[in-house]
């Protein structure tokens, strides 16, 4: 783990905006820890890594691990040994977790707010709009070409920015470039919790702030398929079909969103999803790994079987079989051996056995974030991706 790369992935992977809140007793300190010392401990985290991975039913040696912290955190060792050595005790004869089920996917409409002037392209028309989902408002933009062919419907992308901080400003203008003067209508939402813009601009004299809070890969997807339903409202935009287009946290949010769509999603473009598997994060933070889950901590707070539940939940490895679109999942390579390259190969795994349709690319010398650059990295993948819409969801 190099130096650059955590500092991109703490830019980027969001998650310490609930670092407020106190960590569960026991894992005070974790974040900041490498390796387990305690044998007994480690055995049991290890014991733990595959059933976890295979979404077994490990809540009651879990709990064992939790009780075996607390104990450790009250200077009771051999308790807390006694402890992770029960825990080990209990995973035998372990079953799987029942699958999630979703409700239906949330209806909504769009209000314009204002609209926005991209310098470099005056033929591009980029409004700020606010549309509801679960009781909150929320914020993002659309860009469309300002002048419309009389009748046309184009075709939908939908945007996930990465981090947890708003759209970023910049990349505006990549998407005007390279996906709306091409043809597409782009949705762009900001997502709960967050700022419009990660460099906050006043709209009609007010910074805008998405309602609610962040929740990791949870509400955010109801953001997103609320902000779907909008869209196809429009006049001017192909009904019921879209295709995706995301960054690290963002890409993680928008694949679950396809998943859920099913059949209306027609492609899906992801750069460096975060938390594709997070029961992988999840252990990689239990045996003091490399810390790209940043509010592990405060998720830990939530009982035992709620927090396997909710990695369930936000899993896109527990949703590939409701996946339908061609996948084409960029990856950095200048960082192979991270959490995020081993997660990925666990979802092409199981993308192979359920005969899904994806390509896997590894960006030669690719950080975490060089979608967000000129860089040759940046251009070698640009060059894929606009093959890869024109074959699977052509603008025209």
């Amino acid at each position: 783990m190099t130096k650059k790369f955590f500092i991109a992935v703490l830019i980027s992977c969001l998650c310490w905006l609930c670092a407020e809140e106190m960590p569960r007793p026991g894992l005070e300190g974790l974040a900041w820890e490498y390796g387990v010392s305690d044998t007994n401990e480690q055995a049991l985290v290890m014991a733990l890594k595959e059933p976890l991975l295979q979404e077994l039913d490990v809540e009651t040696a879990l709990q064992h691990w939790f009780d075996g912290r607390l104990l450790h955190s009250q200077n009771k060792l051999e308790a807390a040994q006694e402890k992770w050595r029960q825990g080990l005790s209990l995973l035998t004869e372990l079953k799987p977790l029942p699958p999630v089920i979703h409700t239906a996917a949330p209806k909504a409409e769009f209000s314009v707010l204002s609209e926005l002037k991209l310098a470099e392209f005056p033929d591009v028309q980029a409004q700020v709009v606010f549309w509801q989902v679960n009781n909150l408002r929320q914020y993002g933009l659309v860009l469309a070409l300002r002048e419309k062919t009389p009748g046309h419907k184009y075709p939908l992308v939908l945007y996930g920015h990465g981090a947890a901080f708003g759209l970023p400003n910049s990349f505006c203008n990549w998407l005007a470039r390279h996906l709306v003067r091409r043809g597409y209508v782009v949705i762009a939402p900001a997502m709960r919790g967050e700022p419009l813009f990660q460099i906050q601009i006043p709209i009609n004299g007010k910074e805008l702030v998405c309602d609610g809070g962040i929740e990791n890969l949870d509400g955010e997807v109801d953001d997103c398929l609320a902000m779907l339903d909008a869209a196809w409202k429009l006049p001017y935009v192909r009904k019921d079909e879209f295709a995706m287009l995301g960054h690290s946290f963002g890409a993680g949010v928008a694949l679950l969103a396809v998943a859920r769509m099913g059949e209306a999603a027609k492609a899906a473009v992801s750069y460096d999803a975060w938390l594709v598997n997070p029961q992988r994060y999840y252990w990689d933070r239990m045996r003091r790994g490399a810390n790209n889950w940043l509010s592990w901590e405060s998720y830990c707070n939530q009982p035992v079987k709620e927090q396997l539940r909710g990695l369930q939940k936000r899993s896109l490895l527990h949703h590939v079989e409701q996946i339908r679109a061609p996948l084409l999942l960029f990856m950095g390579g200048g960082y192979d051996g991270s959490v995020f390259h081993l997660s990925h190969d666990d979802l092409c795994k199981k993308l192979a056995a359920h005969n899904k349709q994806y390509r896997y690319v590894l960006v030669p010398g690719g950080d975490h974030n060089f979608v967000l650059r000129d860089n040759a990295s940046a251009r070698h993948a640009l060059s894929i991706q606009q093959q890869f819409l024109q074959e699977h969801y052509p603008a025209r």
